[in-house]
């Protein structure tokens, strides 16, 4: 899905907190289809979630396609994700969810 004006302004202001591993499938699977931005040439996909304590972004960096060419990850060889939040119970939020499933 392509990033929308309204899930941009939505992330604004988050910054990395750490790091979760999980399949994308996993990912689409909890938090449905992530958006795409053409004019980010550092990630691929990012999930933005609502979370109790703000919103939280899940996202690869430099590791897929759009910054690597054909040499970077498929989505689906991905397997550990940046997580970023306004604050660290926002990615504690993501990593207990990633948990327990």
């Amino acid at each position: 899905m392509k990033m929308t004006h309204d899930a941009m302004k939505l992330r604004n202001g988050t910054s990395f907190q750490g790091y979760i591993n999980a399949h994308h499938s996993q990912l689409v699977e909890m938090f449905g289809e992530p958006y795409t931005d053409p004019d980010n040439h550092k990630t691929d996909v990012e999930w933005i979630v609502s979370t109790p304590y703000g919103p939280a972004t899940i996202y690869n960096y430099k590791n897929g396609y759009s910054y690597l060419g054909l040499s970077g990850l498929k989505l689906d060889e991905m397997d550990e994700w940046h997580v970023g939040g306004k604050n660290a119970e926002s990615y504690e939020w993501i990593v207990q969810k990633i948990i327990t499933g």
